[in-house]
């Protein structure tokens, strides 16, 4: 998956970039607050280990997210193909790169994509207390579909709400 937005480039993931991304949002503890599976012990061997597991899987495309003005990478994507017809998406950004509209950007290009691949639906989740994907998420089109009670922890342990959401391309 490689495509560009006015003010970004999204391209593939190769593993070149782990040290950039551990750098940038894999040490950082606010960026993973909410995310399933982070760890504020990571090392970079860890941070590697983390990303590798997924980037190896049939089932996941991973790409980054890059400043076209710096070029910088400032995020990653994570896209899961549920099934036949559907895929579930998952977005990161650095903290720099928050509440400036830049996950919407990310997304709507996303699902453009998708679209042209006659996909026909994509799935997100987010802890319910992230509110920046809960905004990302509704500005985009997506439609929250279900709410599991205390089932996402965080990574200081607190158990929050995990929201389904579903956006139909057809």
């Amino acid at each position: 998956m490689e495509f560009v937005t006015r003010h970004l480039i999204i391209k593939k993931f190769i593993p070149e970039y782990i040290s950039i991304m551990y750098e940038t949002w894999g040490c950082d503890k606010e960026v993973g607050k909410y995310m399933p599976g982070f760890r504020t012990d990571w090392d970079i061997d860890g941070f590697t280990d983390y990303i590798l597991r997924t980037y190896k899987d049939e089932y996941h495309t991973r790409a980054v997210i890059q400043d076209k003005e710096t070029n910088k990478i400032i995020g990653n994507i994570s896209l899961y193909q549920e099934d036949s017809r559907s895929k579930s998406v998952n977005i990161w950004l650095i903290k720099d790169y928050w509440n400036h509209g830049y996950g919407t950007e990310t997304l709507k290009g996303i699902i453009k994509e998708m679209k042209k691949i006659k996909l026909e639906c994509l799935y997100a989740t987010c802890d319910g207390r992230n509110l920046g994907a809960k905004t990302m998420l509704e500005k985009c089109g997506f439609e929250l579909i279900d709410t599991i009670k205390n089932y996402r922890k965080d990574i200081d342990g607190v158990l929050g709400d995990e929201l389904l959401y579903e956006l139909e391309l057809n």
